[in-house]
C-alpha cells in the first residue's frame, strides 16, 4: 500500500483538523474516502488487507489482545493527563507493567512471530505498535527495553521478526522519530 505519511506538530495540526469530518486526527485519505478515528481506521485496513480473521475464536483473540493493550496505554496517559505523576508512572512502569507485559506473551506462539493464529493477523500489528512505538523504537528502547526484557523478553524477539517484513522495514527507516 502506498502511502504519504503527513504528521503534523501542535502549530499545524489545526490545518489537518480542518479537513476531518470530525475535527480530530488522525486522518486517512484513501480509496476517495477520508476516513477519521484511529480504531475505525485500523479496522478498515486490516478489513483492506483481508487481516480479520473469519474464525470466531481467533477474531475474538486479537480484539481481546487490542482491548488489553488499549487499556495499558489508557493507564500509562492518565499518569500524565491532565496532571503529570511521574512518581506514579514511573511505579506503574517497573512494577506493574512488565508482569502486564507477561501475559501479553503468553499468546505468543513457540517461533515468536504471531499471537493468534499461524498467519499475520490484527492481532500481531496492534502488538507490534504498543510495543515498539512506546518501548522499543530508538528513542524509546534506552529506557523501556529493559522493562519488555524483565517483563516478556521473548515479545523483543517478535519486534524484530515482525518488523523485519520488506514493507514495515523501508517505512521505519524513513519514518522521521519524534518525542510522542
Amino acid at each position: 500500500l502506498e502511502f504519504e505519511d503527513v504528521r503534523y506538530t501542535q502549530e499545524t495540526a489545526s490545518q489537518g483538523k480542518a479537513m476531518a469530518e470530525f475535527a480530530q486526527l488522525p486522518l486517512l485519505e484513501i480509496d476517495g474516502h477520508s476516513l477519521v478515528e484511529s480504531k475505525a481506521i485500523e479496522k478498515y485496513l486490516l478489513r483492506r488487507a483481508g487481516l480479520i480473521s473469519s474464525d470466531l475464536f481467533e477474531n475474538y483473540q486479537s480484539e481481546s489482545l487490542a482491548g488489553f493493550l488499549q487499556d495499558l496505554y489508557e493507564t500509562a496517559v492518565s499518569f500524565n493527563v491532565p496532571v503529570r505523576n511521574e512518581e506514579g508512572f514511573e511505579k506503574w512502569l517497573n512494577e506493574q507493567l512488565p508482569g502486564k507485559l507477561g501475559l501479553v506473551e503468553k499468546r505468543l506462539n513457540a517461533n515468536n512471530t504471531h499471537l493468534v493464529g499461524d498467519s499475520v493477523s490484527h492481532a500481531d500489528f496492534v502488538t507490534f505498535e504498543f510495543l515498539y512505538d512506546w518501548l522499543l523504537r530508538p528513542l524509546k528502547a534506552p529506557t523501556m527495553r529493559q522493562i519488555v526484557e524483565r517483563g516478556a523478553p521473548r515479545l523483543i524477539e517478535f519486534v524484530e521478526n515482525f518488523k523485519s517484513h520488506p514493507n514495515l522495514a523501508a517505512y521505519l527507516a524513513t519514518r522521521e522519530e519524534k518525542a510522542h
